[in-house]
């Protein structure tokens, strides 16, 4: 199977493409955080914390956020943290400290605080016009990656659900191997098996393909595995590996006479 895509993924990190929305004090922080370079912000921004402006809480936090943003760029976490933890006293109803303060836990391989942080901003509407709210699939897959660490299997699969609601057929490849591997995690062999016919279809030969279905196999659920080797020698009916596999699975499914018919094709080659 492709490489894990929950196991990697990261939330998207905010953007700092709304300056427009800032009074012009401050819009030089969010340019030099969108263009990483996090060392302006650091030599501007405790300077700016005296002016008289920054007594409003909306800007203060603005202002938090964005020394918490760079403290994160350049690896310093718990400088980063207690930054956006000050902005978030300051403001409390706003998405991008708290999803600055995931990528900090996030990075340092913190999960469960992550996990709790970004769960906080569920219902969350934006507060402020520089705010940047994720989109519902972002917030969601965020969630099921952060289960994924925390091997919470049931969370994981009902976030993926609640991300792409119309199915595997609209998720990424490597996204319905992961969702292979969490319907063998969870013993579900039905699921296991309509996953891997997805699957299967993706796959460039028959070599893959038994790759992928002899997962199924050293699970023991060979009645499952045993029809998808069915519709695999359909594909590739010169293949030598897939039938060789699949007289196996027919005399040990019970199907004799199916297998009888398949090794009549031909004497079976040992690998």
């Amino acid at each position: 199977m492709s490489d894990a895509f929950l196991s990697s993924y990261r939330l998207p990190v905010p953007a700092f493409d709304r300056a427009d929305r800032l009074p012009p004090l401050l819009r030089p922080l969010w340019e030099a955080l969108r263009h990483r370079q996090p060392h302006v912000v650091l030599r501007q921004a405790p300077q700016l914390l005296e002016q008289p402006e920054l007594e409003n809480a909306d800007l203060r936090a603005a202002l938090l956020s964005a020394l918490g943003a760079a403290r994160l760029q350049v690896g310093q976490y718990e400088g980063a943290k207690r930054m956006l933890r000050l902005s978030l006293a300051a403001l409390p109803q706003q998405w991008l400290a708290r999803r600055l303060l995931v990528a900090c836990h996030e990075r340092e391989r913190h999960f469960a605080e992550a996990q709790a942080c970004l769960a906080e901003l569920a219902h969350l509407s934006a507060s402020t016009a520089w705010d940047e709210p994720l989109p519902p699939v972002d917030w969601h897959l965020g969630m099921a990656a952060l289960a994924w660490h925390l091997r919470d299997w049931e969370s994981v699969s009902w976030h993926v659900s609640q991300a792409f609601p119309k199915g595997l057929e609209t998720m990424p490849s490597a996204l319905q191997a992961d969702l292979l591997r969490l319907a063998l995690y969870r013993n579900r062999p039905d699921e296991a098996g309509r996953i891997a016919a997805r699957l299967m279809m993706q796959q460039p030969d028959d070599q893959a393909i038994d790759v992928l279905l002899e997962t199924l196999v050293q699970r023991g659920w060979k009645t499952e595995a045993c029809a998808l080797y069915r519709e695999a020698y359909r594909r590739y009916p010169e293949s030598e590996r897939l039938r060789r596999r699949l007289v196996a699975l027919c005399l040990q499914t019970g199907a004799i006479e199916e297998a009888r018919r398949l090794t009549r094709q031909g004497a079976l080659t040992l690998e």
